[in-house]
């Protein structure tokens, strides 16, 4: 069985054509402001749009102490160029036992509709069955999402319906759309 321990305290680089999924770091305050004051890319988030480099710097923090506790911390999505956060993804809710955990994204909407995410959710699938030994990734979005859905369909999730009023978040019950994708039907 892997221990999510060893995963989140080593999290390594992941190199996709034009990305590099890495750990956060506290230099990458003030491009985690840049595209996550955007009310636009928070909206479909669970959390509101930063108001300032300070609580992006308090967010790296805590993310940073997670690597070092071995708790579920994401990556940073920079691009390879420049190594510049353009985003954040990762996986949460790991179930052990049953092998299977979720993944969760956002990314800067200057790089939206390039398929910046796509590589990215494909390369972080690709983790999930290779080194975290999971057999069913799943993924959610709002069902006015389209956008994200897009993401999941074009990374070779699978739908597989709706979760009415699945969740509270910034005070309503969002609906979900349910994505998964099996260890047996990925080609990776």
């Amino acid at each position: 069985m892997t221990d999510p321990s060893l995963i989140f305290a080593d999290l390594p680089t992941l190199e996709t054509p034009r990305l590099r999924l890495r750990k956060m770091r506290l230099d990458d305050a003030e491009a985690h402001f840049a595209y996550a004051s955007d009310p636009l890319v928070a909206e479909h988030t669970g959390w509101y749009p930063y108001q300032s480099v300070e609580a992006s710097r308090d967010f790296l923090k805590v993310m940073v102490d997670r690597y070092a506790a071995g708790q579920e911390a994401g990556w940073a999505i920079a691009l390879k160029e420049d190594d510049r956060l353009v985003g954040t993804a990762g996986f949460f809710s790991w179930s052990v036992p049953h092998r299977r955990a979720e993944v969760g994204y956002s990314l800067a909407r200057w790089l939206w509709n390039r398929g910046l995410m796509t590589e990215a959710l494909r390369a972080m699938i690709d983790f999930g069955f290779d080194r975290m030994n999971l057999n069913r990734i799943e993924a959610r979005c709002k069902v006015e999402n389209a956008a994200s859905a897009r993401v999941m369909e074009k990374a070779g999730m699978t739908f597989e319906g709706v979760l009415r009023e699945h969740q509270l978040a910034k005070g309503a019950f969002e609906t979900m759309k349910l994505y998964s994708v099996l260890r047996r039907e990925w080609p990776g």
